[in-house]
């Protein structure tokens, strides 16, 4: 076997993972410096060749776990074999066939066991479950460490009690806690939790169990989630504990309103955020058996299963190479990172990130230790760490340097960047919109709460800044917040709707209403990218809103806008045809058939005989606009202006719906000249005033013509 310390010997498919040789990925990875791609026939061709050891080692790991997909035929001589590097980190080989996935992980416990080949890194192996003195190890020394030497962890916290907490005691062996009201003046470090409430009915507090709560609660009388929480929170020695569910009194109006709008403060005055991440319900708990997920097929996999490939070297070498190899733990990564498309694992493998009110939470949270389904993270304003090593002070979505470029890829650094010294109001309303693009992608239970869910976070926000919040939209950024649309990434399984109670005016993100299984899909993509240029006669002269004493960043019922801008009547057109063969082929082909709809739905605006599509705010589950007909009047008003080229807009079509000189076009490495769009309003009027409603969002790519003659109104926008 041809030796990695044999100058005269390099490998053709591997470059013996000498750094020194290694490609870097193009675009750049956020967590890979290095990046080489193969065939598993030209792997296993030079590991059975006896040419190369690195080869032998990832050919004899990738067999070892070959029954996990065996039975699939997934290892077949063309798959693409690509190993992901980072210097003092495992490799990672990503097993990939169009449509399949599996990514492996190959490390060492200890830099000796690598021999000759340095490339295979360190890991910490994460066991097959999670017990209470481990998680109190891991907890403390992530804690000592947070608190001893990150300068952003280290600012002094106001320990001030909230309303209500309850007193777990000190004594472990305890089975009774207690509910506990404050005074103004209490002072005591404390532990928040976030959890999924879930479908399963779980201890509250209200009018009625109030003082029942006071005088005690079993440990029986707890779900296995608060039973934990409470454990970890005396192992750490801490008195106190702050739980939702039992310190807000559930049917008191006056007393939830009071106690959300005081959110920021509960998460920001706590020591440490537990995130029950992985349980979907009280039942889930914060301990329990680990498992990983194949992201493509939706398998779950065991973790802790790691396989020894002890291969010995030549014998002029010493020793063994002692490499371990496992399912790579890159999901709970992804979810954390942001490193790629987490949306179809999130609710699989992290079900409390994919719900509307652990958003602020996890924000505002200055600490927190998230139980994921794969492994332990921790979460803090400097950065994150996690069980396996592999995320361990991965700051900002740039681990050692990598990538300054992406230094807020890490949503939590996204947010705090809202309070650094040099952020302008410009990049702080910026980063607003961001926000809410990723909040849009999250499921709340009641629909209404979509503003106080996030009323703790506005109001942080609104000490940045000098304009008025109306309904989840900053005044000094009108018109451009007015620019959010529902996402088409994927249909809902229910309709959305403007709710006739709704808790916030048509012209918010907040006001559209959906199934509770159902995400809202709203997103700011388009004005974050392209960017707005507000269009000169377009203003908003006044607007109004009724604020709730006890929550002016909760619900926003009562409020409307005065705009002066270009407006066109126009009709609404809605067209469907059946779903072409072609797209049903390729999706039976590929296995994605399910995804879609049974036919190809078009809404669209005409004006003077020119149409173009708009994106709706309500729709049905075919992707149709349900609170306009087909033939309609509709009105059309000018807000601003991006520029963009036909090679961009021609991106966004598939290219089975372009004809040949456009496909040419988009293939060429010529740019093409620029175009000014159009941001508009979609509007219907309520009455015979100047008074209309929002129901869709337009984007004139062919220019801003329909506007040019355009009689400029004043109407008010509710």
């Amino acid at each position: 076997m041809a030796s990695e310390k044999d100058v005269d010997f390099v490998c053709s498919v591997c470059l013996n993972l000498d750094f020194g040789r290694l490609p870097k990925p193009d675009p750049p990875h956020t967590l890979d410096e290095y990046q080489i791609s193969t065939s598993f026939q030209e792997l296993r061709d030079s590991a059975q060749n006896d040419d190369c050891l690195a080869c032998k080692i990832i050919c004899t790991g990738i067999e070892s776990v070959q029954e996990e997909y065996e039975e699939s035929e997934f290892l077949l001589d063309d798959t693409r074999v690509i190993m992901n590097l980072r210097q003092g980190h495992s490799v990672r080989v990503t097993l990939s066939n169009f449509g399949y996935e599996k990514v492996l992980e190959f490390y060492t416990i200890s830099p000796e066991d690598n021999g000759s080949i340095p490339a295979f890194g360190t890991s910490s192996t994460v066991a097959s479950s999670m017990n209470l003195s481990h998680c109190l190890r891991l907890a403390a020394g992530w804690m000592k460490k947070c608190r001893e030497e990150h300068a952003l962890c280290r600012r002094a916290v106001d320990s001030k009690l909230p309303t209500r907490v309850i007193d777990v005691g000190l004594r472990r062996e305890s089975e009774t806690v207690y509910l506990k009201e404050t005074r103004d003046s209490d002072r005591d470090p404390y532990i928040s939790l976030s959890h999924c409430w879930g479908k399963e009915q779980i201890i509250t507090t209200t009018t009625n169990t109030l003082q029942k709560r006071k005088a005690g609660i079993k440990f029986s009388e707890l779900s296995n989630t608060f039973r934990e929480a409470v454990q970890i929170t005396r192992g750490l020695g801490i008195r106190y504990l702050w739980i939702d569910s039992l310190c807000i009194i559930q049917d008191d109006k006056k007393d939830w309103e009071i106690e959300s709008a005081k959110m920021a403060d509960v998460y920001m005055g706590s020591q440490l955020n537990l995130a029950a991440t992985h349980a979907s319900n009280g039942l889930g708990g914060c301990f329990a058996e680990r498992w990983s997920l194949d992201t493509l097929n939706q398998v779950e996999l065991n973790v802790g299963d790691d396989v020894d490939i002890l291969i010995r070297p030549d014998d002029d070498e010493e020793g063994d190479y002692s490499i371990l190899v496992r399912t790579a733990l890159h999901v709970a990564h992804d979810h954390f990172t942001r490193t790629m498309d987490y949306a179809s694992t999130m609710e699989h493998a992290s079900p409390l990130l994919s719900r509307g009110w652990v958003f602020q939470e996890r924000l505002l949270s200055m600490r927190a230790l998230h139980f994921h389904a794969e492994e332990l993270i921790w979460e803090c304003a400097s950065g994150i760490s996690c069980e396996c090593s592999r995320l361990e002070e991965f700051q900002g979505g740039d681990p050692n340097g990598l990538l300054q470029q992406r230094e807020t890829d890490q949503i939590k650094m996204m947010y705090l960047s809202m309070f650094s010294t040099t952020a302008t109001e410009s990049q702080i309303l910026d980063t607003w919109l961001e926000l809410i693009s990723e909040y849009g992608a999250l499921k709340l239970t009641k629909q209404t709460d979509r503003l106080p869910a996030i009323s703790g976070l506005a109001s942080r926000i609104s000490r940045q800044l000098t304009g008025e919040y109306l309904g989840g939209l900053w005044s000094q950024d009108l018109p451009r917040a007015l620019c959010w649309e529902k996402g088409s990434g994927s249909r809902n399984k229910y309709p959305s709707f403007h709710d006739a109670d709704s808790s916030a005016p048509s012209w918010s993100w907040a006001s559209i209403s959906n199934h509770s299984d159902d995400v809202p899909g709203i997103t700011y993509g388009i004005v974050t990218v392209s960017g707005f240029v507000v269009d000169p006669r377009c203003h908003v002269p006044q607007f109004y809103q009724t604020r709730s004493l006890n929550n002016p960043f909760g619900i926003c019922a009562d409020a409307w806008l005065k705009i002066r801008a270009p407006l066109i009547t126009a009709t609404f057109l809605a067209t469907e045809s059946p779903m072409d063969q072609e797209t049903v082929d390729l999706a039976l082909k590929h296995n994605f058939a399910q995804y879609l709809g049974k036919t190809m739905s078009w809404n669209e605006i005409e004006f003077e005989e020119e149409t173009t599509k708009f994106s709706g705010d309500c729709l049905d589950t075919e992707g149709r606009v349900t609170d306009v007909s087909h033939g309609d009047t509709v009105c059309c008003l000018l807000l601003g202006h991006f520029k963009h080229t036909e090679k961009e807009r021609l991106s966004e079509y598939p290219p089975q719906y372009l004809n040949r000189d456009q496909r040419r076009l988009l293939e060429s490495e010529n740019s093409s000249s620029e175009t000014k769009g159009a941001y508009a309003l979609v509007l219907v009027k309520v009455d015979e005033s100047s008074t209309y409603k929002r129901v869709g969002f337009l984007v004139q790519r062919e220019g801003s013509g329909w506007w040019e003659d355009a009689e400029i109104c004043t109407i008010t926008l509710i």
